[in-house]
């Protein structure tokens, strides 16, 4: 491929690291961004107040540029906007970046086999419609990006008596639910968080969920931060995967009852560390059949309010607003001020061309791309943000280099006819394995390891247990650092070897096609 001329839509974790990625390779870059900010989903207008991360500041982090070692072990959303503006400062991007940039199209020029990507500029005082045409274009809008709220009857009378209704991204200030009675809807990250936050700073706080899941503690016995047990490989070998090889295979063959204590043993801790027994917060599904991408840790105090009565947990789902409240599908009537949404999002490529948005989703919503990284039929495109995982910032990074090694031809991959099979066994497999939380084909949790593994073979280095310590690094937790190496290697265009990597037992040789 001759790529000169790229555009990233979008300027959230993985548009900035793709831009950087693609600027070391020579590229002229232009990022668009429709939010007046970085950061995507950390962006000021799309955070509720109290965020923090999921993930402490030594795995949420790109692998050559570290979280400041004064932040907090889960940093705040603001301390990661500023982290992601150092790191966008600091590798050129920033003024690469056009806010407040809507995409409204992108097609085909199919003559001089160019991308025109339409959008448009919101300035104070006008709408400027612009054109540009690019060698190649990555795709960065993120699946959460598209605010998702039920149709529920009742709505227009709530607001008339009063009442406010909000998405967890329109609820950016404490002064929205002020002596207010709030009633929160969902059991994620966003709905637990905010639900929490109200107790201090609401009249009433409610959550009204139609199912429990399963949260991670912060420290698993009160004393081991769960990263050390869940962020390691050890944790997911107990996971089944299409492809399962070397003592994975023989665990979930022979060892089936190991397996089976294994998960049992993780919700009793989480039953006694939560008291979950006895209340409606114990959820009905196995641990091992509901992780994914919308695993999340509990809020500090989440489930004490709960026990105690600060928060009123309502199992049920709003059946219709009425004046001052709304009714459950039980039958139960609430007063409520303000309810908040935290239902997820839609995920959608609108502003692709329909021919080539319907081959990467299908009529369920689902997304097909092969490494959730490409389309072989789709040419010069890329789409980054749709590897979700339990280290997001490492598998959006890792993604770019494939991209780039993918643009110079370097990649180890099958055909396109296999490429499509492929994508058509690996979505057929997560629709029967993996819970459905986000469109299938957007998140490539829990086998988060499994992923990063395949693109770095991709990139041509064998993995390698020759002279290894397995144990040394199957239980270390994952470490974005030790990947540089890979970067620095492949930029160097020379074979990799690395002595001793503790991320995880990996060993790398040179690149197949070196």
């Amino acid at each position: 491929m001759n790529i000169k001329k790229v555009c990233v839509v979008g300027a959230g974790v993985s548009g900035l690291v793709a831009a950087k990625t693609f600027l070391e390779e020579g590229c002229e870059v232009t990022v668009l961004e429709k939010k007046s900010g970085l950061g995507g989903v950390w962006e000021k207008s799309s955070s509720y107040p109290n965020v923090t991360t999921q993930s402490s500041r030594h795995t949420y982090c790109f692998s050559d540029y570290p979280m400041p070692e004064d932040y907090p072990e889960w940093p705040s959303g603001e301390q990661v906007r500023k982290y992601l503006q150092s790191y966008a400062d600091h590798f050129g991007v920033s003024e690469r970046i056009t806010f407040q940039a809507e995409v409204t199209d992108i097609y085909r020029k199919t003559e001089e086999a160019l991308w025109v990507v339409s959008f448009k500029i919101n300035n104070q005082d006008k709408v400027e419609e612009k054109n540009q045409e690019f060698d190649f274009v990555l795709v960065c809008n993120g699946t959460f990006n598209i605010p998702k709220i039920p149709k529920i009857p009742g709505k227009e009378e709530f607001i008339a008596t009063g009442g406010n209704i909000l998405h967890s991204v329109e609820f950016k200030d404490s002064s929205l639910i002020k002596d207010k009675r709030v009633v929160v809807v969902g059991f994620g990250k966003s709905a637990c968080d905010i639900a929490t936050f109200a107790v201090d700073n609401a009249k009433e706080s409610t959550l009204v969920f139609r199912r429990a899941l399963w949260k991670i503690p912060h420290f698993i016995f009160n004393k081991i931060q769960f990263e050390h047990i869940l962020s390691t490989r050890f944790a997911e070998l107990w996971l089944p995967s299409r492809k399962p090889q070397g003592i994975k295979k023989l665990l979930h063959r022979v060892g089936k009852p190991f397996v089976w204590a294994f998960w049992r043993l993780n919700e009793l801790t989480l039953r006694k560390q939560f008291n979950l027994d006895g209340s409606n917060l114990l959820p009905a599904e196995l641990m091992n059949k509901t992780l994914s991408c919308s695993a999340n840790l509990a809020p500090e105090n989440f489930y004490k309010y709960v026990e105690s009565g600060k928060i009123k947990a309502k199992k049920a789902s709003i059946a219709k607003f009425l004046s001052g409240g709304v009714e459950l599908d039980s039958g139960e009537q609430l007063q409520a001020d303000v309810v908040i949404f935290g239902t997820g999002f839609h995920q959608d490529i609108a502003f692709l061309e329909q021919k080539y948005r319907q081959l990467v989703m299908d009529e369920n919503g689902n997304f097909k791309m092969f490494r959730n990284l490409i389309h072989p039929d789709i040419p010069n495109m890329g789409f980054l943000g749709y590897n979700s995982s339990f280290f997001c910032p490492l598998t959006s990074e890792i993604g770019a280099w494939w991209l780039a090694e993918y643009i110079k031809e370097n990649l180890v991959l099958p055909t396109p006819s296999q490429m499509r099979e492929e994508m058509d066994k690996q979505l057929s497999w997560s629709i029967n394995n993996l819970p459905r939380d986000f469109a299938y084909g957007t998140c490539v949790a829990p086998l988060s390891f499994n992923y990063l593994e395949n693109l770095i073979e991709d990139m041509g280095f064998k993995i390698s247990g020759k002279g290894a310590k397995p144990i040394q690094g199957i239980m270390e937790r994952i470490k974005p650092s030790a990947y540089q190496q890979i970067r620095d290697s492949l930029r160097a265009n020379q074979p990799l070897s690395i002595k001793n990597i503790s991320v995880k037992d990996e060993r790398f040789q040179g690149r197949k096609n070196d």
